[in-house]
């Protein structure tokens, strides 16, 4: 059994600036957890409750998790694993790598991930003011998908300008996207929906595309955007 000292240095990881000084961060459900061990990375501890049998694991009451967990309702079983490093932006040499501009809600985070796992973009390209990929909200969206998209994070203009590749950049105006075909290999820039892609980066879009309307609504939802956008470049890309 832990100790309340262990519990609560554990239960600090909810707070952004302790995952980031002690390099941990949390993953809940028995899923997640076991998509955590079968991408070989090995957790500095796993607990569970009572009702949740798990190997390794070390039991913990449903009080304790409640202090753990960053859940409403916590699904018993809670690992802490290092955080992954993905390092430097590399240029890629084939393929479409997804880039997002400014994508600030972790839980929207988490579901672009999720479908950048579902249609094959291993790698995502990050801005340094997008949610933290080991938010909490975050992890629990990608349902496992953190495992298999590196995602690496910084300075997008400096890293779009030296890779000197196609940029594909979702704008309201824009060559419609069912008639874009695929350059390989290129980025798709996707902007957050209340601001878009930023000024400092439309330059740097060399084929703007728009998804068309045809309804009413004012604007998409950042991850819907991307969904279909990564759906559409996969499928003319194979």
């Amino acid at each position: 059994m832990p100790s309340r000292a262990e519990i609560k240095y554990y239960s600090s990881l909810k707070l952004k600036k302790f995952r980031q000084k002690y390099g941990l961060f949390t993953v809940e459900g028995e899923k997640s957890v076991r998509e955590l061990l079968a991408a070989g990375i090995v957790p500095e501890i796993i607990f569970s409750t009572p009702g949740q049998a798990f190997p390794g694991a070390e039991t913990v009451s449903a009080a304790e998790m409640d202090q753990l967990s960053s859940l409403d309702h916590p699904p018993g079983i809670l690992a802490v694993a290092p955080m992954p490093d993905y390092g430097a932006f590399r240029i890629p040499t084939q393929g479409i790598v997804l880039v997002l501009d400014g994508i600030r809600d972790p839980g929207n985070l988490g579901t672009i991930l999720r479908s950048a796992d579902w249609f094959g973009m291993q790698t995502v390209w990050l801005s340094a003011d997008c949610a933290e990929v080991t938010n909490p909200k975050c992890i629990q969206a990608t349902m496992g998908a953190f495992t298999r998209v590196r995602c690496h994070m910084g300075d997008l203009e400096q890293a779009l300008k030296e890779a000197g590749l196609p940029v594909f950049g979702c704008l309201l105006q824009g060559n419609p996207l069912g008639e874009t075909a695929a350059l390989n290999p290129s980025f798709l820039l996707i902007g957050s929906e209340s601001h878009g892609i930023r000024e400092n980066l439309l330059p740097l879009v060399t084929h703007p595309i728009t998804i068309p309307r045809f309804g009413s609504g004012e604007s998409l939802n950042a991850g819907v955007a991307a969904a279909i956008a990564m759906y559409h470049f996969a499928s003319v890309g194979r």
